[in-house]
């Protein structure tokens, strides 16, 4: 789904790219249509706004996820999908300490040395000129011997980072770290709501925030206009961005609220073999030796 974004979000629109919220409202638009459409099929209990005990989570759980979701999509614009990935890896150490505050969920000396690590990752990944003298030196230029220019808001296709400029990557990494508040407070909400919400109620709390967010940001803001999908293979991206996502948040929904947070949060790792299969093999894009590490 990460790559389908990236896609979009560069080389989608003839060319021009699509806004990080505009592809956000195809997505989550699609999902709320699924979503709503199976509960009301499915006569879902408490229906669509849940039990009244758990309301105020379920709008935090939708608050939650449109600044992750949105925070992710803006840090694809200007760093490796690996990179970005990684980063989200901070949501489930902090979700973990979040319900062990907050619900009193254990959480073990080894979950606490991973967020360590895991913290030191990031550092790694958004490589501060302090840290990092060489990562501020000018891009090189393509080999074809033109030169992309400074200003570029976005790199020219999904495989190219060599135009993106320090403080484009600060600002992406800085996105990136909104968007694991983000998914950490979805994550933690969803285990403190448990079994008294039907998982789908959830998920349509998000989709339903995340669609009204982004409807709004398209109305007012005039650089982020409402565009239809300009080809067959951007319609099929979203469409497939869409399906997936409702299947997605789903089963994270479900899972959650019936395992224990640390155990069912720490799956997320597992999309760090997708996300580098993803960056060499459909963008070719190359990985820093550190980011792997």
């Amino acid at each position: 789904m990460n790559v389908a974004t990236r896609v979009l979000e560069i080389e989608g629109n003839n060319g021009k790219g699509y806004h990080p919220f505009q592809v956000l409202f195809a997505r989550m638009g699609i999902t709320l249509v699924l979503c709503s459409m199976y509960v009301w099929w499915k006569k879902i209990e408490h229906a669509p706004l849940g039990p009244k005990e758990v309301r105020w989570l379920l709008v935090l759980r939708g608050f939650g996820g449109l600044f992750g979701t949105s925070g992710m999509y803006y840090a694809l614009l200007y760093l490796p999908l690996s990179d970005a990935t990684v980063i989200t890896f901070l949501a489930p150490s902090l979700a973990c300490f979040a319900c062990s505050i907050l619900i009193k969920e254990p959480f073990t000396r080894m979950e606490q040395i991973a967020a360590l690590i895991s913290l030191f990752g990031v550092v790694l990944i958004a490589r501060p000129t302090s840290l990092f003298p060489n990562s501020a030196s000018s891009p090189s230029p393509p080999s074809n011997g033109t030169t992309s220019a400074p200003d570029a808001p976005f790199p020219s296709d999904a495989g190219d980072y060599t135009s993106v400029t320090p403080s484009q990557r600060a600002s992406a990494v800085g996105a990136a770290l909104l968007g694991v508040l983000g998914a950490a407070t979805a994550y933690t909400t969803l285990r403190w709501i448990g079994p008294r919400a039907h998982a789908l109620i959830s998920v349509n709390y998000f989709a339903g925030w995340c669609t009204f967010i982004s409807l709004v940001v398209m109305t007012f803001v005039p650089s982020v206009p409402f565009l239809l999908p300009t080809s067959p293979r951007d319609w099929a991206l979203l469409v497939f961005l869409g399906v997936c996502g409702f299947l997605m948040q789903y089963l994270l929904a479900a899972g959650l609220q019936q395992e224990r947070s640390s155990r069912a949060t720490n799956m997320v790792y597992c999309q760090m073999l997708f996300a580098l299969a993803g960056d060499k093999v459909y963008t070719g894009a190359f990985v820093f030796v550190v980011a792997e590490i």
